[in-house]
């Protein structure tokens, strides 16, 4: 997979802003790429917030579409690797 540094995503509501990717994978179980990226917004306990999606390649580049709740499990182990390989 091409490295990817910067992604444009255009919102639900048509809104288009850009977010610093974080991490591509893909996941052997599945056989489905995903992506981790944020758009630098920090929460309440001064943290920064990290979104995760699937990522499809189609005619127009790459669509991000919504991780099912059974496979959770794994990209949320992919997320907790990467921190405790941080710290």
């Amino acid at each position: 997979m091409e490295d990817i540094q910067k992604l444009k995503v255009k919102k639900s509501n048509g809104e288009e802003t850009e977010a610093e990717v974080l991490l591509c994978f893909e996941l052997e179980k599945t056989g489905k790429k995903y992506i981790l990226y944020t758009f630098n917004e920090i929460d309440s306990k001064d943290m920064e917030t990290i979104h995760a999606s699937i990522l499809n390649e189609n005619k127009d580049g790459y669509r991000l579409d919504k991780i099912p709740e059974d496979e959770w499990k794994e990209v949320k182990e992919v997320m907790r690797e990467i921190i405790r390989n941080e710290e």
